[in-house]
């Protein structure tokens, strides 16, 4: 069973920034569209799609690089720290376009996006995650694309995991499971 140490810069095939905020104004808004990320949306491990604010493909298409796919991960680089989710491949939505608060990542074959993501949310990971962030004002990450892909991380071989992304998997759908339960017999 191999481990090896990788800085995040070697386990992405693309980073990206959200738009400028002054991209997607109020008035951008439609009724039904692409779906944008806000931080309620990067709650947990994997994207929360309780609810959405859209904008037309236009608008998202005019915001490629903001745009976020199944697969990728999203993070949160400023307002709530520490917020980091892949979007899984049974999404309601083939793609989504990030807000100007967050940054996503494409992973290439090294790393399984879930694996990175489950990671990023151990205290060493939040650790590595957040040691440039600033605290003054609203808090933010200093130079997130740049300081993230710096990041080392130690990594076992893919088979172990898959291993793990199953393992967590399978024990999240079990903590879902229980509370619909209790809020079912609590109703």
């Amino acid at each position: 069973m191999g481990y090896e140490t990788y800085r995040i810069a070697d386990l992405i095939d693309e980073i990206a920034m959200g738009p400028f905020g002054s991209n997607i104004k109020v008035s951008c808004f439609v009724d039904s569209g692409v779906p944008v990320l806000n931080g309620s949306n990067l709650e947990g491990f994997s994207l929360s799609e309780k609810t959405f604010r859209y904008v037309t493909r236009e608008k998202a298409d005019s915001l490629n690089k903001a745009n976020a796919h199944r697969g990728d991960i999203v993070i949160t680089h400023r307002g709530t720290l520490g917020q980091i989710v892949f979007i899984p491949q049974d999404s309601k939505y083939d793609r989504y376009v990030i807000s100007q608060s967050q940054f996503r990542v494409r992973c290439n074959d090294k790393v399984l996006p879930e694996y990175l993501v489950y990671y990023f949310h151990t205290p060493i990971g939040q650790h590595k995650l957040l040691s440039n962030a600033s605290q003054v004002g609203v808090p933010a990450l200093a130079r997130p694309s740049s300081t993230f892909q710096q990041i080392e991380v130690v990594l076992p071989e893919l088979s172990i995991q898959k291993r793990v992304v199953e393992i967590i998997s399978t024990i999240q759908k079990m903590i879902v499971n229980n509370q619909e339960l209790n809020d079912n017999l609590a109703a």
